[in-house]
């Protein structure tokens, strides 16, 4: 599991992401990006976040791996008013719909996290709590589980 939340993504971290890659001889990878809000929701940031991981993936395993992108959840009643506009839920359905369009476009699997945690509990108005981030987990799972098949 690696963090890169940053762009540029700096030469260490990428050095860390090929070292947890290992080599092209071992089985199958499959690649879960989860993405938070550390890019403000910038569509142009995340692509090009993303692009750079994938140079670095592709570059290391060829085409043989799955990927899934996660998007952030719904913001909650709680979100603080000064990020309503760049990260209210408006906001997180435009990004999430941009961003699933340009992961598609990179041969990725896109879960859309917005409508399964509109109804959710979000303690701090951002995270979900406990019984949320099960649901996304077994979604997740379920993913990996059809890899499979």
């Amino acid at each position: 599991m690696e963090e890169i939340v940053r762009v540029p993504i700096p030469p260490d971290e990428i050095n860390r992401l090929k070292t947890s890659i290992g080599d092209q001889t071992e089985r199958r990878k499959a690649f879960i990006f989860g993405h938070g809000l550390w890019s403000d929701l910038d569509r142009q940031k995340t692509v090009d976040w993303l692009d750079t991981i994938l140079r670095t993936i592709r570059g290391m395993t060829g085409s043989d791996w799955h990927g899934l992108f996660v998007t952030p959840n719904a913001a909650g009643k709680g979100k603080p008013d000064q990020w309503i506009v760049s990260q209210g839920n408006k906001a997180l359905m435009l990004y999430e719909e941009a961003i699933g369009i340009e992961v598609a476009k990179r041969g990725i699997e896109h879960l859309g996290t917005w409508n399964m945690s509109i109804q959710a509990n979000k303690y701090d108005g951002v995270h979900l709590d406990m019984r949320g981030n099960l649901v996304k987990a077994m979604m997740v799972l379920n993913w990996l589980n059809l890899l499979d098949d």
